[in-house]
């Protein structure tokens, strides 16, 4: 970290800005990724100076420590406007800043080295003459509606007018805001923004703070600055890692990829200077880790139960985050972006494909795998392909996965003009909005077009960061789901749940109906190994078909605050499976989010793969019928858990089919397309 250092501006006039050039400089040298920033610098590498970061000396508390998940209830979410940078001195056009008050001097907006230091001045972007498109602005209502707080990072006071102003002209929410005064180098929140956890026996919230990419030390002090004016704990670690690498399952698991691994290999750390001479500004020494060295500091630090880490992507901007392409729906639950089969050759496609089938294999803290669901892949603003995998990395990067949750409100990346429902326009992103709601049951939907992020290797979850709610309610519980056939229908369907709070919790209470009747209540009392347990009772329920169920828990704690399980129940979010014996053939197909998955991809021509849910152990005969009506092929399935069910499509030939697992109780239909070769 650096030490705030005040330089005193003179009252520049603001320069005339070149726009175009202006984007331009925004995408080569705002990226996401810049990790290899320090290259294209003048500065020399140096053990640390004075100003060195002293504050990355405050070790992890001593206790119990929650790092949530980010479903979990938030009080606020940080974000930025983007900011212009001018020199004040000289003929350059374009400043880069690298510590408080001064900045690398650039000749032009296509410049790639730096021409000097000088000190420099800021101006908001209010007039979108970054071409950042306001997206800050519709995030800063996006959080006021899903009942945050926007923290909003300004480089000085006088800035809060300018938010106020633009957002009252926009028509936007401007009554829930807090602004954090602090210098910056970009927007990029998500990855330099610290990882927040709870931590002690009163669920304290804390920051754990990781370094940033070397050349983006003001970013890298935002950790401090909001402990300094908010109060926050900051607790630091030499660990090299964006935040938008991370996914947390709020039960002692973490994902990352092996991005980590080089970032952590070289011995270049983050700008120190001794906060009054610009010559003593160089970077930083830091040790060379191995990648033992960095997965056991990822255990220690945060995935005690679990810690994944799985090849990076080579083609999605430079960043190589999960965050692309992944995250969780709950502790259970993890939702995929998926690839078209017409980008079956790209080596992306076949990465994520192989770390889909590796997340599914791992378990949840329950001991079951992890469930796993699928939501569509953007497409150019034709609503076609793109054209290759280097097109898509150098121009596009885009993603329905790199969302963010804001309690009962997803703000969700889009392609299109967003209309008066908060809905994209164009036909095709509408259409793969309304699959990534039926992903996302009982959300709000918050659409942004970020089509001004295209190429920079992220969008709405890179640009933001929760902030966990104080006093929390925890509520871990493994859902129920699918067809559980005859296995309750004379004792009961048994349902558990660990729910604590640092209040100490006053009512636990299952809420459930038949066959979307009206709802009843079941208090839900502790067990003997600590969990909150009632049944539903089954012995009422005439079981002549199916017989679908929905339910959710609440939980009230001894501070008077509800929450439920999942968040969204009220809003149609509720867990669903069903019971009985003999339905009726053709009556009822198993939907999508139950035990039968879809095929991916689909169409296919090589393999197709599909997630089941086998429960306790069932079997199933599985047929292929093509479009005559005709079987080519059978076999059985019997198996225990969640198994990945494999097609050889290479085998079929081109053409729709039918494939149909059927047993004495049940009878699922799936539909899989071999395109022509």
């Amino acid at each position: 970290m650096l030490a705030a250092c005040a330089v005193a501006l003179g009252a520049a006039a603001q320069p005339q800005i070149d726009a175009e050039g202006l984007r331009q400089w925004r995408l080569s040298h705002q990226k996401r990724d810049a990790s290899q920033a320090y290259r294209q610098s003048t500065l020399p590498l140096a053990p640390a100076v004075k100003g060195a970061p002293a504050s990355r000396t405050k070790g992890m508390p001593q206790g119990p420590v929650w790092f949530p998940g980010e479903w979990e209830e938030v009080q606020a979410i940080m974000v930025t406007p983007f900011y212009i940078y001018y020199p004040t001195e000289g003929s350059a056009v374009v400043a880069d800043p690298i510590v408080p008050g001064y900045a690398y001097y650039y000749q032009s907006y296509n410049s790639r080295q730096p021409s000097g230091i000088g000190p420099y001045a800021s101006m908001m972007d209010t007039a979108n003459l970054s071409g950042t498109g306001d997206v800050p602005f519709y995030l800063m209502d996006a959080i006021q509606m899903g009942g945050a707080q926007a923290w909003v990072r300004i480089e000085q006071e006088a800035d809060t007018a300018l938010v106020l102003r633009k957002l009252q002209r926009m028509g936007l929410r401007s009554s829930n805001l807090r602004f954090l005064v602090a210098p910056g180098n970009s927007f990029w929140f998500r990855d330099c923004g610290p990882i927040c956890f709870y931590y002690g026996e009163g669920d304290t919230v804390g920051m754990l703070d990781f370094e940033y990419y070397p050349g983006r030390a003001l970013d890298d002090s935002l950790p401090v600055y909001v402990e300094r004016q908010f109060g926050l704990s900051n607790f630091t670690t030499q660990i090299e890692w964006e935040g938008g690498n991370c996914v947390v399952d709020g039960a002692g698991m973490v994902l990352s990829s092996d991005a980590i691994y080089s970032t952590n290999r070289d011995t270049v750390g983050q700008l120190v200077w001794d906060g009054v001479n610009t010559g003593t500004i160089r970077y930083s020494r830091k040790a060379s880790l191995t990648r033992a060295q960095v997965r056991d500091s990822l255990q220690a630090l945060i995935g005690h139960r679990a810690t994944h880490i799985l090849p990076a992507f080579r083609y999605d901007g430079g960043t190589g985050h999960v965050d692309l392409y992944a995250d969780m729906l709950d502790e259970n639950l993890f939702v995929f972006s998926i690839m078209p089969e017409a980008y079956s050759t790209w080596l992306d496609y076949r990465t994520g494909a192989r770390n889909r089938d590796s997340i599914c294999s791992y378990q949840s803290i329950f001991g079951a795998n992890y469930r796993c669901r699928t939501i569509p892949f953007p497409s150019t603003n034709s609503g076609g392909n793109f054209t290759s995998q280097n097109q898509y990395d150098n121009f596009y990067t885009r993603t329905y996965s790199n969302h963010t949750f804001v309690n009962k409100l997803i703000i969700q990346p889009c392609f299109s003009p967003v209309g008066s429902d908060l809905m994209p326009t164009a036909d095709w992103d509408r259409a793969n909005i309304e699959e990534v709601k039926k992903a996302y049951p009982g959300y709000t939907i918050y659409c942004v077009d970020v089509r001004s992020f295209d190429g920079s290797g992220g969008a709405i979850h890179c640009i933001t960061k929760q902030i966990p709610a104080e006093k929390p309610i925890r509520i871990l519980h493994q859902a129920i789901y699918g067809n559980t056939g005859t296995t309750y229908m004379s004792s009961g369907v048994p349902v558990l749940a660990k729910v604590t709070s640092a209040d100490g919790i006053d009512t636990v209470v299952l809420h459930y109906r038949v066959e979307e009747g009206e709802w009843r209540q079941v208090a839900m009392v502790p067990d003997a190994v600590g969990q909150y347990a009632a049944l539903i009772p089954t012995g009422s329920i005439t079981l002549t078909d199916y017989v679908r169920i929905d339910y959710y828990i609440s939980a009230t704690s001894g501070a008077g605050k509800t929450i439920t399980k999942p968040m969204t129940a009220l809003e149609g979010g509720y867990h669903t499976f069903y019971l009985g014996e003999n339905p009726a053939v053709g009556v009822r197909e198993v939907e999508a989010d139950e035990a039968f998955g879809q095929f991916y991809p689909n169409p296919a021509s090589e393999t197709a793969w599909m997630q089941i849910d086998l429960g306790r152990g069932d079997s199933y005969r599985v047929a292929i019928v093509d479009a005559a009506g005709r079987t080519v092929h059978t076999s059985d399935l019997q198996a225990e858990g969640t198994v990945l069910f494999s097609i050889d499509a290479q085998r079929l030939t081109p053409g729709m089919y039918t494939v149909v697992f059927s047993n004495d109780r049940a009878r699922v239909v799936r539909k899989l397309i071999i395109p022509s070769r």
